[in-house]
């Protein structure tokens, strides 16, 4: 039977995911949140090590699906555990003993992993290995020491990719992250702002807890606020690790050891918890661009807006798609003038992307005026949703 998620309530995935004997943990989630993979130990299907299963969402019951084990993943002599997957679904961070590797999704499935650059792999153990949304940055956890630590501890570091797609020399995330304790399992949201990550600092209920900082600045990556304790229920007295948390950044997905072994469990976000709303992008489906306003019956992007607008030009860029651009309005006025209007604005998220580095020539900018609503033009709510610009990816 598939479990609502009750505010404030953790609650286990059904058994098609969780098994009695086993253990399941390590969730990812892929961007359109209807795909899981994770590691699973000891189940009967599974191989002595531990092995990447995956189990997919029915769009109409949100009921998870029977999980099986992932061919190419799992090797039966060795450990692997998925840690993210690139928003396009085409690349898969594996842990393979110790080290952090990736697989590539083909017509044939998934690609053996592959270790990633030796340079990258710090100390004797590198695990939780997250690329970002926008491909832009990558997290990892490692067994060696941050600044003004003697020895070696388990923290967080982060490597930027430059313009020509290589990744940059390690670096720790900062010292408001990192301690001399345990910090592991980061996970960044697609706002490119908000992290979660497990450590057991001071201030942690049980073994591990899971924490959430922001980024304080669009253009450091060891800049953070003061971590806060996501509190119970969602910590434990237990070990509660590898978080994340849906696209729409309501839901989350970790582990929780109950006992003697790990199970993966589903929570609804506390408002003050979550991270910012995004623009959630997928292939061939048009979707509105959030937090995009304009002033008032003008084409001129209001600043606020223009972080959204970056990162949406980041990913473009990254993943090398054709844009479609939808401008669109309520019903107020004359029908002509905001058919202009909704082209105008179109155009002008086109050259707002073009700035920010996408090829002009890959983004077509169109104009609907009012003809297609998505909600009634008889209240101000509906005449909001309907004043938007929708972006198609190809």
């Amino acid at each position: 039977m598939y479990i609502l998620l009750t505010a404030l309530v953790a609650q286990p995935l059904p058994y098609t995911v969780n098994t009695a004997i086993g253990e399941e943990y390590g969730p990812v989630l892929t961007v359109d949140n209807n795909t899981l993979y994770f590691v699973g130990l000891n189940r009967r299907e599974s191989n002595v090590t531990e092995d990447i299963f995956v189990s997919r969402r029915d769009k109409k019951t949100g009921e998870w699906s029977t999980a099986l084990m992932v061919p190419g993943l799992s090797n039966p002599y060795k450990n692997e555990a998925p840690t993210s997957i690139s928003g396009d679904g085409k690349t898969m961070l594996v842990f393979v003993e110790g080290r952090m590797c990736f697989s590539q999704r083909t017509g044939n499935g998934w690609s053996e992993p592959r270790p990633l650059p030796r340079y990258l792999q710090l100390g004797n153990w590198q695990a939780d290995a997250q690329i970002s949304a926008d491909g832009s940055v990558l997290l990892f956890a490692a067994n060696y020491p941050a600044e003004g630590e003697e020895k070696a501890s388990l923290n967080i570091f982060v490597s930027e990719r430059d313009a020509e797609g290589r990744w940059g020399t390690p670096y720790s995330i900062g010292p408001v992250i990192n301690t001399p304790g345990v910090e592991r399992s980061p996970f960044l949201h697609p706002d490119m702002k908000t992290l979660y990550f497990a450590s057991n600092r001071e201030g942690t209920i049980g073994d591990l807890d899971i924490w959430v900082s922001r980024r304080l600045g669009d253009s450091c990556w060891n800049c953070w606020s003061e971590p806060e304790n996501l509190g119970e229920p969602i910590n434990t007295p237990a070990r509660d690790c590898w978080f994340t948390i849906s696209t729409d950044g309501t839901t989350a997905y970790y582990a929780q050891k109950n006992g003697r072994k790990h199970d993966i469990y589903s929570v609804a976000l506390p408002q003050d918890k979550r991270p910012e709303p995004i623009t959630v992008l997928a292939t061939n489906e048009a979707v509105a661009i959030n937090n995009l306003l304009f002033e008032t019956a003008s084409d001129v992007i209001v600043s606020s807006s223009l972080p959204e607008l970056k990162r949406i030009a980041t990913f473009v860029q990254t993943y090398g798609y054709s844009v479609r651009l939808a401008g669109h309005t309520d019903n107020i006025g004359n029908k002509e003038d905001n058919m202009d209007l909704s082209r105008r604005r179109a155009e002008s998220v086109k050259r707002q992307l073009v700035a920010y580095g996408c090829d002009a020539e890959k983004i077509k900018a169109f104009g609907y005026g009012d003809t297609k609503p998505v909600a009634t033009n008889d209240t101000e709510e509906g005449r909001q949703l309907n004043r938007r610009v929708e972006i198609l990816l190809q």
